[in-house]
């Protein structure tokens, strides 16, 4: 059962909201789409591209999540680069915490890669509806059951909460968020937040 409430925390210690940051996560391997989703062409520019330009209007700064391959040649790149907290296990849960330890003064407007459909309507949705009394505000996927934690805010009182299931070994950022309190928000169009990890699945967008 998802928790959702809104009385567990704010964002700072003086009651004041937190300025967003933006993550686009791109340390992926890649492994079922054979080549790095990151880099992918939708809209006339690599994908991490377009991302970028979509969360800049929302955040102050908009880093790149890499991972320790990436760090090196991304660096002539000019972006801000956040390398993944050391996992053997890889997954967003390293680079999201990456993140919340570089400024845990922030909140971190978290984006995937992977998601080729989305528009500022569901950047612009997300941030009106944002709770920062809660440990972090997300939409439903696109089952509508569940939180979709890879297109979320997470605000700075999530940092111990997901350093501590970090290190309690848990890899998925939607069972945390089903665990803790989330703000979680009808999606404007669903069909947004659909996520592309293959060859397959790109064709059948028209892509």
């Amino acid at each position: 059962m998802v928790n959702v409430t809104s009385t567990e925390t704010s964002s700072t210690g003086d009651g004041q909201v937190a300025l967003l940051n933006g993550l686009v996560l791109i340390g992926g391997r890649s492994l079922r789409m054979g080549q790095d989703k990151a880099q992918l062409v939708y809209h006339d520019k690599p994908q991490r591209d377009h991302l970028t330009e979509l969360l800049r209007p929302y955040c102050q700064t908009v880093y790149w999540s890499v991972n320790a391959e990436q760090i090196d040649r991304l660096q002539a790149s000019g972006m801000p680069l956040l390398r993944d907290v050391e996992n053997p296990r890889p997954g967003p849960l390293n680079g999201i915490l990456a993140a919340l330890n570089h400024d845990p003064t922030v909140a971190w407007l978290v984006v995937a890669c992977d998601m080729p459909l989305l528009t500022d309507l569901s950047l612009r949705t997300l941030v009106a509806g944002r709770n920062p009394a809660c440990l972090a505000t997300a939409f439903y996927d696109t089952d509508g059951r569940y939180p979709e934690p890879l297109l979320c805010i997470w605000e700075p009182a999530s940092g111990p909460v997901v350093r501590d299931a970090f290190n309690n070994g848990m890899v998925s950022p939607r069972k945390l968020l089903m665990l803790h309190s989330a703000a979680l928000l009808p999606a404007p169009d669903p069909r947004e937040l659909t996520n592309v990890n293959s060859p397959a699945e790109r064709n059948a967008l028209g892509f």
